[in-house]
Parts: structure tokens; sequence; C-alpha cells
């Protein structure tokens, strides 16, 4: 036990991880499927496990936050794992007024879920300029026992039977009347306990924010307001200034929280590098309280912008978690950015080396915002808006 939790065991297993998947995102080759891969993530899971055990043993008010955010990390990994087991993700093409059951998967292979879809109808609604406003498909989803009539749109999936029912595209041959209609049928037994870690890691994230000290860091706090709200003028200018319509995959309750808080996110972290700069050039002024303030609400804002990008993610496309090239590097930015907080932890008066590994891990943050755009596999990116 003493092994696994050493300060060492864990820096390193952030690290393998972190390299493993920046090779993935740069590849675009699937790393997350190998031996090496997997073994890294078990242990960064048993890590994850002992640490809250120890603290458990040794409880107090002021470890809740540490509790609640290893433990629901533990358990949106493990049942992560656990669920892409047996995870079912299945195509549907249904034709108006003929009950289909048979459906297919990413490889063609063929499947038969226990109850049909019967498109109705289906309506398609386009702005001026011609993109995709709303799609909306009125739908019959039965077995022998029940039958309920529905209309499915875009992040507003069905839950039937066990499944969640998706729509997902339609025969774009024909837009006035389109002669099929595909939805996207999703089985996940460990659905609601992957609902629960997050909850459990959300609450934590937003506890350690909370422990933050505020009071002694309001200059700092002032400034991570104005870097986040100009970062967020960013995405959002263009839609408030610039005329845009959100197209159906935006239209979601998540777009607003998601990209503003990882907006506040960019902000935070935007000053702990300019405070590691500033150390690295003047290592005699002690920059380092401020500089952890940044640094940990930055990384606890991020990691709530992540989870309800994860959310956005199963209400739009069935999974919390595909690593899509954009989800990959948003992955490598967090755990950079843990790895700096672990190792702030390890090696107390290791300044500059401290600035610099924040300096590396923001730049590792930029190619999850705007690196990812030049990479190939963007064009196979659900992220390419």
């Amino acid at each position: 036990m003493k092994f696994i939790l050493h300060k060492h065991t864990t820096l390193i297993t952030l690290a393998i991880l972190l390299i493993l998947l920046i090779v993935e995102g740069l590849t675009g080759k699937p790393i997350h499927e190998s031996i090496g891969f997997v073994i890294c993530l078990s242990v960064l899971m048993l890590i994850l496990l002992l640490a809250v055990l120890k603290r458990v043993s040794q409880f107090s008010r002021k470890n809740t936050a540490f509790l609640l955010t290893h433990a629901g990390l533990f358990m949106a990994l493990l049942f992560g794992c656990l669920g892409s087991l047996n995870f079912q993700k299945l195509h549907v093409r249904t034709f108006p007024e003929i009950p289909e059951n048979i459906a297919y998967n990413d490889d063609s292979y063929v499947f038969q879920i226990p109850f049909q879809i019967i498109l109705k109808n289906f309506k398609a609604e386009f702005y001026e300029n011609g993109q995709p406003k709303s799609y909306i498909a009125k739908v019959v989803l039965q077995n022998d026992e029940t039958t309920d009539t529905v209309s499915l749109e875009i992040n507003h999936p069905m839950r039937f039977m066990g499944y969640d029912v998706y729509l997902e595209s339609y025969d774009q041959s024909n837009l006035e009347s389109p002669q099929y209609v595909t939805f996207l049928t999703v089985y996940d037994r460990y659905v609601y306990a992957k609902y629960f870690g997050i909850i459990v890691l959300l609450i934590g994230l937003f506890l350690n924010i909370c422990n933050l000290s505020f009071s002694k860091n309001r200059v700092i706090a002032v400034f991570v307001a104005l870097f986040g709200i100009g970062f967020s003028m960013m995405p959002f200018g263009k839609y408030l200034w610039g005329g845009k319509h959100l197209v159906p995959a935006l239209q979601s309750l998540w777009f607003v929280p998601h990209i503003a808080v990882y907006m506040l996110a960019y902000g935070a972290l935007a000053v702990a590098v300019l405070l590691s700069i500033r150390t690295l050039f003047n290592s005699k002024k002690n920059l380092q309280p401020a500089t952890d303030f940044s640094l940990n609400l930055g990384v606890s804002l991020m990691g709530i912008g992540l989870l309800f990008g994860a959310l956005w993610a199963k209400t739009a496309w069935g999974n919390f978690w595909s690593f899509d090239l954009k989800e990959t590097w948003a992955a490598i930015a967090w755990f950079a950015f843990l790895g700096v907080v672990h190792f702030r932890y390890s090696y107390v008066n290791r300044r500059k080396e401290l600035a610099i590994l924040l300096i590396i891990a923001f730049l590792l943050l930029q190619m999850c915002w705007f690196g990812v755009n030049h990479l190939p596999a963007i064009l196979e990116s659900l992220h390419r808006y």
C-alpha cells in the first residue's frame, strides 16, 4: 500500500498515461485499447481506491473534497471500463410505417433489438442560410407488452426497455421527404452507476473550489474572471454578434455551462502560467500562494467542464466518452494539470520546476483548444463545428 500510494508511483502513472494519450491524440491510433494503457489505467484506479480508503480511516471534515473527488473519479473510471465490456451501440434504419427491429453496429454486423421502431413522420427545418435548424421524428416504440408514441430530436433521446433511443440521421438525398430515417439504440448496463460517479466527482470538485481562499486572492480572482470573460467571447461571440445560428447538436442545455466553465478554467490557468513565468525570471518574490490558488481553481473548473461535456455527449451521441479526438486532448490537458497539482504537493519548494511543468501543461491545453483543428483526424471528429 505504501508503494502504491508513494508520490513517485502517482506521478509516474500519470506521466505514462499522459504519454499514451498524446500518442493517440497525434496518431489517431486506438492506444486506449492496448494492454499498456489498460494496465496503467488499472494502476491509477488502484491508487485512487487506496487513497480513498486511507483518508476514510482518518476522516475529518476537511478531507471531504479529497474523498469525493478521488472516489468519484474512481467510480467514473471503473464503471466506464466495466460498461465498455457489454456496451451496445446499434443503428436502426427505418422506413415510414414499417416496423423495424433489425440493427447493425459500426462494423456492419447485424443484430436484433427486443422492440420495434415504427417511423410515423419526419420533419427537418433550416435557417435562411441553409444551416439545419431542427430535426424531429415521430415514432412508435413497441414490443409485445408496451407501446409508446414519442417525438425524438437531437439531444433528446427516449429510454425504452433499458435502451436509449436517439435520432441519428436521415436520407440526405431527399430533404423534403426523406425515404428513411436512422435511429441509434444504446444499451449500457452501468449507465446509472456512471451518472453516480460523475455526480460524486462534480460535488467534490465544487467543494474544492469552495475551500479555496478567495478572500486572500481577490485580485487574482478578478483577473481570472476577466480572462475567462475574454476567452468566452471567442466561442460565444460569433453567435452573439456574428449572426450565426446553432445547429441541432449545439442546441443543448449543456452548451453554455460546458463552454463557460471551460473558459473560466482557461482564465484561471492562464493567470497561473503568467505567475509561473514571473517566477522563472524573479524567483526571489514568492508568488506561490497566488499560483496555487489559480492552479487549483483552474483544475477544478476544467474537471467540471469536462464532466459537463461528458453529460452532453451522453444526451447527444449515446456515450459519455468515445475517445473522439477533441475528447482525447481534453483528457490530456486535464491529466497534465492533475500531474502538476500532484507535483506541487509532492515537491513543495521546487518553484522553477513547477513553473516549467505548468507552462508545458498550458501548451497541451492550447493543443486541445486550437491544435486539434489542424490534425487529419479532425475530419472524423464529432466536434468539427
